[in-house]
């Protein structure tokens, strides 16, 4: 974040210009504020100025379908739209403002990703586009630059700005957008895309994370959109073969050149991916680990035993978040305070926090994950596999595992998992068949 220059404006519509966030050629995100609300907000204002007759009015149309998509999308993986109008002629829209980076900073910021937290991260992004393509949205330009991780844990699909709402006209066949490396095979041609487009480029995504290699590129535009078109890319278990088939196997069907060889949507490509990460070891790492670069300095016996704990909350993001927040942090206090927000319920922070500074206040060499105080039978852990996969298919073996961890008897465990599932009659039918 940089700060302003003199030339900036210091409102646009009620908000107040705080800080600059990124400039580009034809626009500039800021971090504002939005005095009627009291809340934080970016601004995305472009300068259509630049552009003369037809094109600014067809650029100011597209910008405007942008908030318009967004704004549909709902959803805790999608970054929020609030607002669109006009400054100085020129187009803006207020958006969420995500505390975090941009997934294409991860390395860059000497971050650390297991293949766990890379499943996790590719995972929510999808579920932010099945929110999406399910009201009819195709994002068109899925990147790293484009899927940002908030400090909380949470994944946010942004930037719809090439979007096609299907009703529209906008976008059709023949209009090539997109980001090259990224773009899938019908992109690249100019036809009309689907959902599939979008499975494509997050395979991209999935590919470069796992394998630390793009899987389309090459010196020119028209090199890369050659081998997207006629090339298959390195087969990924040659490049990462201490990963798991199963996901080698996601990578290549999600990659696949025909739109009808790749997952049928987004939640198809979720779920195969939340049951790859049942089978991959949390300590195997897609970006080479690094000691954070500042912040607090805690031993790595510390860093790991409060990321398992943190994990029985938020799954394998846990890692990514504590080294961010030791980073970030000046005091252990607020480390605990930054973590522990990552946490829905209120009672699991509490527990979390306390269980962080009994670690601290011990030392190190002292494991801060509680002893379970029963151990349950195999067999009800299997019933409640099997029951739970009814509902939220294969991660249900991932969640049961977790939630085993610590838990007071069958009840609880079934109450921890309960929670996992979002419709009230399913949950309720879930809850009745409890082993009493």
């Amino acid at each position: 974040m940089s700060g302003t220059r003199p030339t900036d404006p210091t409102h646009i519509g009620r908000y107040q210009i705080e800080a600059t966030l990124g400039r580009g050629a034809m626009g500039v995100v800021y971090a504002a504020h939005d005095p009627v609300i009291d809340r934080k907000v970016a601004i995305k204002l472009v300068r259509a100025d630049l552009l003369e007759g037809g094109d600014r009015a067809d650029y100011v149309a597209r910008f405007q379908q942008e908030a318009r998509a967004a704004g549909r999308c709902a959803h805790p993986n999608i970054v929020g739209v609030y607002d669109f109008a006009l400054h100085d002629g020129n187009p803006y829209i207020a958006m969420e403002f995500i505390e975090g980076i941009a997934l294409s900073q991860v390395d860059q910021e000497h971050h650390t990703l297991t293949i766990r937290q890379a499943i996790d991260i590719v995972a929510q992004a999808l579920d932010g586009l099945g929110a999406a393509h399910a009201l009819g949205v195709i994002h068109r330009d899925i990147k790293p630059a484009n899927i940002m991780l908030a400090d909380n844990g949470r994944v946010k699909v942004t930037d719809f700005g090439i979007s096609r709402i299907e009703s529209s006209s906008m976008t059709g066949a023949g209009a090539i957008v997109g980001t090259p490396s990224y773009m899938s095979p019908e992109q690249c041609r100019g036809d009309t895309v689907d959902a599939r487009s979008d499975i494509f480029s997050t395979g991209v995504v999935l590919y470069e994370l796992v394998t630390g290699h793009k899987p389309f590129v090459g010196k020119t535009q028209h090199e890369v959109w050659r081998k997207l078109l006629d090339e298959e890319p390195v087969d990924p278990a040659s490049l990462k073969p201490d990963a798991p088939e199963h996901l080698h196997a996601t990578i290549r069907r999600a990659l696949a050149k025909r739109p009808e060889a790749r997952f049928a949507t987004a939640m198809e490509m979720a779920t195969a991916l939340r049951g790859t990460a049942a089978m991959a070891d949390s300590d195997r790492t897609v970006i080479a680990a690094r000691a954070p670069s500042a912040g607090l300095d805690l031993d790595g016996s510390t860093i790991s035993a409060i990321e398992r704990q943190l994990a029985r909350y938020v799954g394998p993001i846990a890692g990514y978040l504590v080294r961010n927040a030791a980073r970030k942090s000046d005091s252990v206090e607020t480390l605990r305070k930054t973590l522990a927000s990552a946490i829905d319920k209120a009672e699991n922070r509490a527990r979390f926090s306390d269980d962080v500074q009994a670690s601290l206040n011990h030392g190190a060499t002292q494991s801060i994950v509680r002893p379970a105080a029963i151990i349950l039978a195999e067999a009800d852990l299997e019933l409640a596999r099997q029951i739970l996969t009814r509902h939220l298919g294969p991660v249900a073996r991932v969640l049961v595992k977790r939630a085993a961890v610590n838990c007071d008897g069958a009840a609880e465990l079934w109450r921890r998992l309960a929670e996992h599932i979002d419709q009230p009659k399913e949950r309720a039918e879930f809850m009745r068949q409890m082993p009493r």
